[in-house]
């Protein structure tokens, strides 16, 4: 059985990007939902 963790409209990159750790780290799948409020290719 696989893990989801679903992000609905997520505002906050750094958090968004410690999830997405987090569930690299333990075979998860992220999911994000649109829009997002930032762009995911800003490394900032």
């Amino acid at each position: 059985m696989t893990n989801h963790v679903v992000l609905y409209e997520p505002l906050m990159p750094a958090n968004t990007g410690n999830i997405a750790r987090t569930c690299a780290g333990t075979n998860t799948i992220l999911d994000l939902i649109e829009p997002l409020g930032f762009q995911i290719d800003n490394k900032k």
